[in-house]
């Protein structure tokens, strides 16, 4: 082992282009952004340990409890860091003669010495040492669910200001790697409660410095990259959290769930069971990347008609339709029913995340709980029995833990109770969300920009084909959406979700996710839920995941439990989650995560799932 002292280059240190270096045979991505500024004797980029001392003399019994810390702590940080160490602290800096053996077990080749000329003090972690000087490492991991669609970093000149990642250390599955900064650089505080959190932003969401895909090629040739970060994502970033990539999403957030119809970008892959049931629609790589990597600590999604609540579900995952507006969506792309959510694996992230992302909202943290359980049981019918009993379960958990028992109703009783007329719910509100709907400018915008840009009309989903003279719905039919909107939810706010000054919400609704009738939903399926022949609600009755959508109100996606069932794909028995939908009135968010929470510690369930094929 050599020892060196490093002190500040005299000549001008040359600019170091990112690379990708390898430890211990594990990917490294090395920004080109230096840390500290200095001329190490190197060849290439070597692992360094930074260790800070309180104490004059460093020894054995501290460098070893301190390097193990960083074992437990950080993904990022392996024993091939110990080839070399770079020690700051007070002036004199001396190793013990332990602390000297002790690195020369550890394989140490390099020691080196803060210069007293320093007055910066680097975190301690992982870092590579070059010619220019120190550098934070960023470990490369897999995409192997095929999730992400942009791998991304901050910028070397401004953490508000991101771009595509460079590099990829070679993967094993024919996609992108996405880098992760060392856990060891973050310290949550009263200012930044999301210091280190790395998320993946679904690409609905426009950041700066990227380009915005919406699940379209057609949508990213059209448009530069983003000057503006949306609201909610800046808002997290002001937090402290780190933006590791963007994640996939159908054709402009559409509910497109098998992989004929992601025709662009294709269709992520559901890491649970065999790994080839569907893993939701839109936010479909938000909610598969959660659940595959422990690398990743919170995804971000968006709801129109179940775009957050699908994925949580069919990835076993933790996720929320907000209440309409309770997030900051300047600069989103946003229509008149899309709301803003996260993904998370256990009611602690997803209740402290949560406490954040909506904290603008104005809204009340109730920790005190609705007295009432609505079970509407038109939700609970031509469902796997499979399916409904982990639910049932859950819902008996509730029922303990509130000290009620559920009340069993039927909306469309209780929709001709308040209504004298005989036409079912379904009926009644049929035209509501085309209607409102009808009144969004984005599909034609975009088509005319494309047209200007390129001569022709690009691929579309969008209400209507290519075609020119497509025009949204008159204003008139607009009116008669929003009149429909506001009568819906007069009924739903009377007889399901009226405020409550104590609990918020005066009562809880409570039904099994159902996506597909509670049976195994695979990824080559050429037909959507809509047709599937499981159908998502009874005759008559509104479809589940739009009853939280007319009313603006949160709903919380829980998993459970799992199903077993015998694989048409590995031909053994698998395991695909199951899911409660919990709804609140509108502002009740922070309560809705709170009794998730509460009734997992007080009831003795599960705190949270694991990633991979099985959930538990």
């Amino acid at each position: 082992m050599t020892a060196a002292a490093l002190l500040l280059a005299t000549l001008p240190i040359c600019a170091f282009a990112s690379s990708v270096a390898h430890v211990l045979n594990v990917p490294y991505y090395v920004p080109s952004k230096v840390e500290l500024a200095h001329e190490f004797k190197v060849q290439e980029a070597l692992p360094v340990t930074v260790l800070t001392s309180q104490e004059a003399v460093i020894t054995a019994s501290w460098i070893n409890s301190t390097v193990s810390d960083f074992l437990v702590q950080d993904d990022v940080y392996t024993k091939g860091f110990f080839y070399a160490f770079y020690f700051q602290g007070p002036e004199g800096l001396t190793l013990a003669g332990d602390a000297d053996s002790l690195l020369k077990t550890f394989g140490t080749s390099r020691v080196f010495w803060a210069s007293s000329q320093h007055n910066a003090t680097l975190p301690d972690g992982p870092y590579f040492a070059t010619s220019s000087g120190l550098h934070r490492a960023w470990r490369l991991y897999d995409d192997y669910t095929n999730a992400f669609v942009l791998p991304t970093i901050p910028s070397a000149n401004d953490i508000n200001t991101y771009e595509v990642l460079p590099a990829s250390g070679g993967d094993l599955y024919g996609a992108m790697q996405v880098a992760v900064p060392s856990r060891l650089f973050y310290r949550p505080t009263a200012e930044q409660p999301l210091a280190g959190y790395r998320i993946g932003v679904k690409d609905q969401y426009d950041i700066k410095g990227l380009i915005t895909t919406f699940g379209s090629r057609s949508y990213a040739a059209t448009y530069p990259p983003s000057n503006v970060t949306s609201g909610v994502i800046q808002h997290l970033l002001d937090q402290g959290a780190v933006v590791v990539g963007k994640t996939k999403l159908s054709v402009f957030a559409n509910a497109w769930f098998s992989i004929a119809e992601w025709p662009d970008y294709s269709l992520p892959f559901n890491p649970r069971g065999e790994s080839y049931l569907i893993p939701g629609a839109s936010s479909a790589g938000s909610g598969a990347s959660l659940a595959a990597y422990d690398w990743l600590d919170i995804t971000i999604g968006e709801d129109t008609g179940g775009s957050m609540r699908f994925p949580a579900a069919q990835n076993g995952v933790y996720g929320i339709r907000s209440t309409k507006n309770s997030t900051n969506n300047t600069a989103t792309v946003f229509g008149p029913f899309d709301v803003a959510g996260h993904f998370a694996r256990d009611v602690d992230s997803f209740n402290t995340f949560g406490a954040v992302m909506y904290g603008q909202s104005g809204y009340k943290n109730y920790t005190k709980f609705p007295a009432k359980i609505l079970y509407p049981r038109e939700y609970w019918a031509n469902i796997n029995p499979n399916y409904t009993a982990p639910c049932e379960e859950y819902v008996q958990n509730l029922e303990a833990f509130l000290g009620v028992n559920r009340t069993i109703v039927d909306s469309n009783a209780l929709w001709h109770e308040y209504s004298g007329s005989n036409v079912s719910l379904a009926d009644y509100f049929a035209n509501l969300i085309p209607y409102v709907s009808g009144t969004y400018n984005f599909s034609l915008n975009f088509k005319k920009d494309y047209f200007a840009k390129f001569g022709r009309y690009p691929y579309s989903t969008l209400n209507a084909a290519s075609d020119p003279s497509f025009t949204p719905q008159n204003a008139s039919l607009g009116e008669i959406g929003h009149a429909l909107q506001s009568e819906f939810q007069t009924f739903y706010r009377r007889y399901f979700l009226s405020a409550n000054e104590e609990t918020c919400s005066d009562a809880i609704v409570v039904f099994p996710f159902n996506g597909n009738g509670g049976i195994p939903w695979y990824r080559d399926s050429n037909i959507s839920y809509t047709v599937a022949g499981s159908a998502p609600a009874l005759p008559g009755y509104i479809s589940w995941n739009y009853l939280s959508v007319m009313n603006e109100s949160p709903e919380v996606a829980v998993p459970v439990g799992t199903v077993q069932y015998h694989s048409r794909v590995s031909l053994v028995e698998e395991e695909f989650p199951a899911t409660v939908e919990i709804q609140g009135a509108v502002g009740c968010d922070f309560m809705l995560m709170n009794l998730v929470r509460a009734v997992a510690y007080e009831q003795g369930l599960r705190k949270g799932v694991r990633t991979g094929s099985r959930m538990y």
